[in-house]
C-alpha cells in the first residue's frame, strides 16, 4: 500500500472531527443549585456530539456528487472556524456539532472510491486519535478549565485551532484538485444502518438526558432506586444494533462501545510534556499499520477490554498498571480494532463517536450517582 495525499489529508481532518466532538466547549459543569440548568450544561458536549452524528448520517445518505461532498467539507472547517473564533457562547457546541457533521459527513463520501478501505481507515484513525489525545492536548493547552471560560474578559480567537483547521483544509483542496482520490464508486447504502446511525445515538441522548434529570435526587435514604438500569439499556441497544446490522458494521459498533468502557486517556493523569504526546500517536498509527495487514477485530475487542479492567487498579501502589494499559496499550488496541474492521457499509460506521459520547455520559451520571448514594446526601 502505497501512503497518497488522500490518505494524508483525512488524518488531520479526522483529528478536527475527532477534538471537535470531545471538545467541552462552554457547556461543563457549573456548580448551581437548580436541576434546570445543570441539564443544560452537562448534556452540551453528548447534544453536540449527537447532533454532529444525525448531520453526518444524513449527509453520507442524501449527497453523491464528490463537489457537493467537497462543499460541505469545507463548510464544516469554515463553521469550526467561527466556533474558534468567537469565543464561548451559549450555542458554540451545537455549531461546532453542525460543523462536526458536515465535515464527518463530507470527508467519509469522498471516502467513497476504490481504495475505500485505506481511506475509511485514515479517517478512522484521525478520529481516533483526536478523541483519545483532545483532553491532553486541552490540558496542556490552557492553565484554566473550559468551563471557566464564560468568566473570562472577552472573547479570544484560538490562533492555533484556526491554523490547524486552514492547513488541513489547503491539503484536503490540493487532494481534491490533483485527483488523487480516485475515481468514485458508490456503495449501496444500507437502510439498516442508516436507522442505527441515526436511532442510537437519540436514544443514547435521551437516555442520557433522562439519568441526569433524576440523577441528583438520589432519596433521602440515599437509595439508587434501579437507575443504573439506563446505562444497561443503552448498552443491550447497542448490542441489538450491533447485531442487526450487516457486513462488518455492526463489528465497529461493538468496537466503540468496548471504546467507551475504556474511558479514555484521562487529563490528570497526562504528563506535562508535550513530547509525550508523540508516544500515543506513534502507538495509534502503529495499530492501523498492523489492524490492515493482519486484521482481527476479536483480539482488538479484548485488548479494550483489558485496558478496561485495568481501571480497577487506579489507586496506589497499583495505579501504575492502569496508566501503563492507558497509555501503552489503548491507543494501539483501539486504532487496530477499528482497522481490522474495514471497510464498512452505511453512515453508521461514522455516528460512533456520538454513541460513546452518550454511553460515557450515562455511565459517569452512573458513577456520580452511586457515589451520591453511598455518601447519603
Amino acid at each position: 500500500m502505497t501512503f497518497r495525499i488522500s490518505h494524508m489529508c483525512l488524518l488531520p481532518g479526522g483529528f478536527v472531527v475527532g477534538i471537535a466532538l470531545t471538545s467541552t466547549g462552554s457547556g461543563g459543569y457549573v456548580f448551581v443549585v437548580g436541576r434546570d440548568v445543570l441539564d443544560v450544561s452537562y448534556l452540551d458536549p453528548a447534544a453536540g456530539a449527537t447532533l454532529a452524528a444525525v448531520v453526518a448520517v444524513l449527509v453520507t445518505v442524501l449527497v453523491r456528487a464528490r463537489r457537493e461532498l467537497s462543499a460541505l467539507s469545507f463548510a464544516g472547517f469554515a463553521l469550526l472556524g467561527v466556533a474558534r473564533s468567537t469565543g464561548p457562547w451559549d450555542v458554540d457546541m451545537y455549531l461546532g456539532g453542525v460543523a462536526a457533521g458536515l465535515l464527518l459527513g463530507g470527508l467519509v463520501g469522498l471516502c467513497a472510491t476504490a481504495d475505500r478501505a485505506w481511506l475509511q481507515t485514515a479517517l478512522a484513525t484521525g478520529v481516533l486519535a483526536g478523541v483519545l489525545l483532545g483532553g491532553p492536548i486541552e490540558r496542556l493547552r490552557t492553565s484554566l478549565p473550559r468551563r471557566y471560560a464564560d468568566y473570562l474578559p472577552g472573547p479570544t480567537v484560538d490562533a492555533a485551532a484556526l491554523a490547524v483547521l486552514a492547513l488541513t483544509a489547503v491539503v484536503l483542496a490540493v487532494a481534491l484538485r490533483s485527483g488523487d482520490f480516485g475515481e468514485r464508486a458508490d456503495p449501496a447504502v444500507s437502510r439498516r444502518a442508516v436507522v442505527a446511525g441515526i436511532v442510537v445515538p437519540l436514544v443514547g441522548l435521551v437516555l442520557c438526558w433522562w439519568f441526569v434529570h433524576r440523577a441528583w435526587d438520589v432519596g433521602s435514604g440515599g437509595e439508587m432506586r434501579g437507575r443504573w438500569v439506563f446505562g444497561i439499556v443503552l448498552v443491550a441497544v447497542v448490542i441489538a444494533a450491533a447485531l442487526w446490522l450487516e457486513d462488518r458494521t455492526g463489528i465497529v459498533l461493538l468496537a466503540a462501545m468496548a471504546l467507551v468502557a475504556t474511558g479514555g486517556i484521562g487529563r490528570s493523569a497526562f504528563p506535562d510534556s508535550w513530547p509525550w504526546l508523540l508516544v500515543p500517536a506513534a502507538l495509534a498509527l502503529a495499530g492501523t499499520v498492523l489492524g490492515r495487514h493482519f486484521p482481527r477485530p476479536v483480539l482488538g475487542i479484548a485488548a479494550l477490554a483489558v485496558v478496561a479492567a485495568s481501571t480497577v487498579f487506579e489507586h496506589p501502589p497499583w495505579d501504575d498498571l492502569h496508566l501503563g494499559a492507558t497509555w501503552l496499550l489503548l491507543p494501539l488496541a483501539a486504532t487496530y480494532t477499528f482497522a481490522s474492521s474495514l471497510p464498512s457499509s452505511g453512515p453508521v460506521t461514522w455516528a460512533w463517536t456520538s454513541t460513546g459520547v452518550s454511553v460515557a455520559a450515562v455511565v459517569a451520571c452512573g458513577l456520580t450517582a452511586a457515589y451520591l448514594g453511598r455518601r447519603r446526601i
